[in-house]
């Protein structure tokens, strides 16, 4: 067996892990050892709600090295889930910890990517009851990895950051208007957030369960694409598994035969972040040597479908998910959370007709907008604040979060959040790459290629050899 010093320094990339199996470098056994010492390392860290007992994942591990390894295509790859999800015997708090309970059955998806061979760690912090793009918003939270007095990004807080700090291999999340995405590009990561209806949300506490995507955060998009391969099903459990059918392959175009749709000059938004500002205008610019023509396109659109998501009578959805939690004021829930989800009261049930008829019209628009284009390139967040910021105007601050992301699951498109440069202050910036409905494996290409063209490092580094 290798020295310590040498599996410190291990990268938990599906290519490191796979050849340390390969090469008979390392056991499962060794990385899950290796994975608790950096957990217990790190300490209290904000970053889980639920750690299983060492002794059970060591046991996993060693089931599976009695097991053909070639035949499990996630053998022995670590990875934990938001907690949201359920996992059979283990509780989902949604970050409410008095709201906790054990649930019956293990998420659809979860139960999959086991059955590849993947071992389950743990389960983490989010913004409660996935309200929220900040991070912050939960009794316990991780800081950014990159500067702790800044925010992790939301909602899926403690699933980005476990895989940047190299803690997982990958993580599950959930997103409704870019918890997905927005955690991802403050961590130097990938999120692939998969076209509503593609991947499984059966088993999780919904925000909005019409637009709910179950996300992958990964290294990189080949990780998150070999998670995604797994973790599709064709189950009829899930009654929301409406685009699963006939997805198709990804095309592997090169650069100078895409056009690529940036929102034109008028719409674009950082919120008096130079940095964000330069770091996306640099993302144009590479995007542009590397071949590609890029266009501006409306964004109008995208802005008005939007606003919908926590601004109208959608949070009628988000209402019915939590109002049994929220009808007793002792829970700990936070009062931003509750502030946004009773908002919803305001509304009819006619104003919800009018929106979701609005909705089709918008989703017919985009259809149209895509129709000369290949794919969207957009920031992934607009900037980043600070924690004391955020906790200083919390329901301004994370609605400025969402203003390239909030738009997507309602008009049914597909999603891949790729890192993209540091900024000048030291703190990660990433793009998104946006499609149609489906086009999910070719985005994955897209933003493979796209890491591919940038020497970048994967993750927090911290260290740790890719």
């Amino acid at each position: 067996m290798n020295s310590n010093t040498q599996i410190e320094t291990l990268s938990l990339s599906f290519e490191s892990l796979k050849q340390c199996y390969k090469n008979d470098v390392f056991t499962a056994v060794d990385v899950v050892n290796e994975i608790f010492r950096r957990i217990n390392t790190r300490g209290e860290d904000g970053v889980w709600t639920f750690v299983l007992k060492q002794s059970e994942v060591l046991q996993r591990a060693k089931d599976l090295m009695d097991m053909d390894a070639a035949s499990l295509p996630l053998y022995g790859i670590p990875f934990c889930v938001k907690d949201n999800i359920h996992i059979e015997g283990y509780p989902t708090t949604a970050s409410c910890p008095s709201i906790a309970f054990i649930p019956e059955k293990t998420a659809l998806v979860v139960k999959r990517l086991m059955d590849a061979g993947a071992i389950l760690v743990g389960k983490n912090t989010m913004d409660q009851f996935a309200t929220g793009l900040v991070g912050v918003r939960s009794p316990e939270h991780p800081v950014n990895l990159f500067d702790p007095a800044y925010i992790p990004g939301g909602s899926s807080s403690g699933s980005a950051v476990a895989v940047s700090a190299g803690l997982v291999s990958f993580a599950l999340g959930s997103d409704t208007g870019g918890s997905g995405r927005i955690p991802a590009a403050l961590n130097n990561i990938v999120g692939v957030k998969p076209t509503p209806g593609v991947l499984s949300t059966d088993g999780m506490v919904y925000a909005n369960r019409s637009f709910d995507c179950m996300p992958i955060f990964a290294l990189s998009c080949n990780d998150a694409k070999a998670v995604f391969e797994q973790g599709l099903t064709e189950d009829v459990s899930d009654p929301f598994l409406s685009n699963f059918t006939a997805l198709p392959e990804g095309q592997d175009k090169p650069f100078s035969k895409q056009i690529i749709g940036i929102p034109a000059p008028k719409y674009l938004e950082f919120f008096g972040d130079a940095n964000a500002q330069k770091c996306f205008e640099n993302a144009v610019s590479k995007m542009k040597s590397l071949g590609a023509t890029v266009v501006d396109v409306d964004y109008s659109i995208f802005l008005e479908a939007g606003r919908m998501l926590f601004d109208g009578p959608l949070l009628a959805e988000r209402l019915s998910s939590i109002e049994p939690f929220l009808k007793d004021d002792s829970n700990d829930i936070h009062l931003s959370v509750r502030a946004i989800v009773e908002k919803a009261k305001q509304y009819s049930a006619v104003d919800l007709c009018h929106e979701y008829y609005r909705i089709t019209e918008l989703q017919a628009l985009a259809r149209m907008l895509f129709e000369n284009i290949d794919f969207m390139m957009v920031p992934t967040a607009p900037t980043i604040y600070s924690i004391a910021e955020v906790k200083a105007n919390p329901v301004k601050l994370n609605t400025n979060m969402g203003y390239y992301t909030y738009f997507a699951n309602i008009l049914n498109l597909s999603v891949v959040a790729v890192p993209s440069e540091i900024r000048a202050d030291g703190l990660p910036f990433g793009v998104c790459f946006v499609g149609t409905a489906k086009s999910d494996f070719s985005l994955m290409v897209l933003g493979q290629k796209w890491q591919q063209s940038n020497d970048l490092y994967l993750g927090h580094h911290a260290g740790l050899i890719n």
